[in-house]
This record gives C-alpha cells, structure tokens and sequence, in this order.
C-alpha cells in the first residue's frame, strides 16, 4: 500500500514536472511571438508613415542628409570667397538642395516595400532569449553612427535592438534594390536621382580637376585668404581634399533609409511598451503587460 502511494506521489510529481516545463515553454514562445508582433506592428507604421509625402523629407529625425561631398560644395555656396572660387572652376551652377529632396524623394517612394522585406526577416527569425529582450537586458551589437560602444537603441527598444543586428546587413542588400530602382522613377524639376548626381558629380569632379591645373593653383590661394578672413579655414581643408568623387549614391541613401526605418521601428516598439493603449491584441496585451507590474 505504501508503495503504491510512494508511485502515485512520485508520477505526480513528474506529471506536475512535465506540466510545468510545458507552461515554462508556453511562455518562452508566447514572449517570442509577442516580441515578433510588435516588431511587425512596427515595421508596418514605419513603412506607411515613411511613405507618405515628406515621410523622410518633412521629418527632421529621419530626413536623409547630404553626403560629405555635397555638404562641402554647399559650405562653399554660403561664402563669397567660395562663390568665386566655384565660378572660376565653372562649377557655380550646382544645386545641393535639389539632391537632397531627390534622395528623401526616393526613399519615401520605396519605403512601402520595406514592409514585406521586414516581415521576412522578422518571421524568420530565432528570438535566443525572449525573455531578455522583453525585459530589456539584451545586449546589442550595433554601434552608433560615431563608431564608438554606444548602442543605437535603448533599453526599451531591445526587440528592435536585436532585429537591427540580425537583419541589417541582409536588409541592406534586399532593400538597396528597391531603394536603387527608384533612382530613374522619381524626378523633381525634370531631373531624377540618378540625373541629379551625375550632373553633380560631373561639376565635383571638375573642381577637383581644376585644383591641380595652374589657373586653379591660383584661385585656391584666393579661397584660402578669403576664408581664411571669414574664419572658415576648415571649409579650406574639405576643397583642399576634394578628389573624384567615388561615392556609391545607392549605398549610401539605403543606409540612410534603413536607419530611418529602423528608428521608427523603435519608436512604435517604445510605444508598445509603455503604453497599454498601443498594445492593440490580446497577445501583446498579455504578454508586454508584464513590464506593467
């Protein structure tokens, strides 16, 4: 009789084992998908705000800035010594602005596929420790702009944290296709990206050109002294250095444009997180709910 009550106890105890590991499991894949929807849910607002008309151009914290050659020919526009200079190479007819609206043009254009390209790589991927990132403890790869240790996101964007270091640089190939096949369809004033830059590169390329031939040597001491007198001897060492220009337009508007999605991705992922009334099921209800307590 006591052995039998002995067995009972102990198949009990094991079912009571076996039950709990199960809930244990359950939870561990609920936070998963939690962690998983509110990605989505997030990439899907991004790429739907980030598609409309000034998406990326009307938005300070995502606008797609000018690449460093641009940013050198525009400092020379805002200074008459640099006025001069450009008109002496024959290059003052560039329009830097223009660029930058084509590129954030075209990233608003393309943005709307970046949805699917998400999802993807969002249900495809293994979420290691749920748990960690739901409670905001893991610890990201992926360094900041300024290549320092600095995380790129927070603590309460830890899910967006670990799908940036999972996917960007697949991301990067996928979305720079679409990003790249853009560049011919968005035109502003008649001009498309790719026209734009062409053209631009073209006048970038003749000052760097015009630098080394004797009427340039010239003109260059002429830019020094006038900047020099302006205060904006650095403006000088960015023309002093100016080569060809080598850059890969389409590199660079992607990665911009995955930074801009990537942070609103963050964005909706704070959200969820600190605010009930964004967690729009039952799910994310459940399972964000927990950082409530």
């Amino acid at each position: 009789m006591l052995s039998f009550v002995g067995a009972a106890f102990l198949v009990s105890s094991c079912d009571e084992d076996i039950l709990g590991g199960l809930s244990d499991a359950l939870s561990e894949g609920d936070t998963a998908a939690a962690l998983k929807e509110a990605l989505k849910v997030g990439a899907q607002t991004a790429a739907t705000n980030l598609g409309q008309k000034d998406g990326y151009f009307g938005d300070a914290m995502v606008k797609i800035g000018m690449p460093k050659e641009v940013a050198t020919a525009a400092e020379l526009l805002q200074t008459e010594a640099g006025k001069t200079f450009l008109q002496a190479a024959g290059a003052d007819n560039m329009n830097p602005d223009n660029i930058v609206e084509l590129m954030n043009r075209a990233a608003e254009t393309a943005a709307p596929e970046s949805a699917e390209i998400f999802g993807n790589a969002i249900t495809s991927m293994t979420l290691a420790d749920g748990e960690a990132i739901l409670f905001g403890n893991y610890t990201s790869q992926s360094a900041s702009e300024e290549g320092n240790v600095t995380a790129k996101f927070g603590s309460d964007q830890a899910a967006t944290s670990y799908l940036y270091d999972k996917t960007y640089s697949g991301l990067q190939t996928t979305f720079g296709k679409v990003i790249t096949g853009t560049f011919d369809q968005v035109a502003v004033g008649g001009k498309t990206v790719n026209d734009a830059w062409k053209g631009f590169t073209s006048v970038y390329n003749q000052i760097a050109d015009f630098k080394a031939d004797p009427k340039g040597q010239l003109a260059m001491i002429g830019l020094k002294a006038g900047l020099t007198a302006a205060g904006k001897t650095a403006l000088y060492d960015k023309v002093a250095s100016i080569q060809h220009v080598n850059t890969d337009l389409g590199e660079y508007v992607t990665g911009k444009a995955l930074d801009g999605l990537f942070t609103k991705v963050a964005e909706k992922e704070t959200g969820i997180r600190t605010n009930a009334a964004e967690r729009t099921s039952e799910l994310l209800k459940k399972v964000f709910g927990r950082l409530d307590k």
